[in-house]
């Protein structure tokens, strides 16, 4: 684009592994909206089996942390810019939920000492247990969790690109009925125009 020794462990003996995401194009998830040649989905991580099918830890969903993978697929003729960071989750009665920066996840995953600076700037800060000691996947962790993340996604036409973000949920808001994922605008590069925004809504 490692882990916390009381609830967060890679989930082999042989360390962390990078595991391939397979990804279909955005109008095939139950989750996306349709504007032009560009059809973005949203695809939830609610549960610990399915976020092992991207990310190789266990209990990430006990940590309040939701990965939401965002695919965008481009059948125009213009290549289209996305930017990750502009992605935010509004809650059923609008209430905007920030996203935690890929790096504040990471930090927290191999830096027990910074653990707690997690998610501050939203609304919804969750707590992260410390861990006795630094991980020897930090590396690993930190290089597949920025791979994946969702940061300037550039969608040639006739292509599908992703990217995953992360978002503070606490237990007594999920399921995600009522939520919605808000993009406020699509770029096409070569004329310079915008979409109009995009709002997802979650099942």
């Amino acid at each position: 684009m490692g882990m916390f020794g009381l609830l967060l462990d890679v989930s082999s003996a042989g360390g962390y592994k990078s595991i391939r995401v397979k990804v279909d194009p955005a109008p095939s998830y139950p989750c996306h909206q349709q504007q032009g040649a560009v059809t973005i989905a949203a695809d939830p991580y609610m549960t610990r089996e399915k976020i092992r099918t991207a990310f190789d830890v266990k209990d990430l969903d006990k940590l309040g942390i939701i990965p939401i993978n965002i695919i965008v697929t481009n059948e125009g003729e213009d290549p289209v810019l996305l930017s990750g960071p502009d992605v935010t989750l509004l809650a059923p009665k609008n209430h905007s939920i920030a996203q935690i920066p890929v790096d504040e996840v990471v930090q927290a995953l191999v830096n027990p000492g910074k653990a707690g600076s997690v998610g501050k700037q939203t609304p919804t800060p969750f707590p992260i247990p410390k861990r006795a000691g630094p991980s020897k996947d930090a590396f690993e962790i930190e290089t597949d969790f920025t791979n994946k993340a969702l940061k300037e996604a550039r969608v040639a036409p006739k292509s599908t690109a992703s990217g995953f973000v992360f978002f503070p949920l606490r237990d007594n808001q999920k399921p995600l009925n009522g939520y919605k994922i808000y993009i406020p605008e699509i770029r096409n590069l070569r004329t310079q125009g915008n979409l109009l925004f995009f709002e997802i809504e979650l099942k």
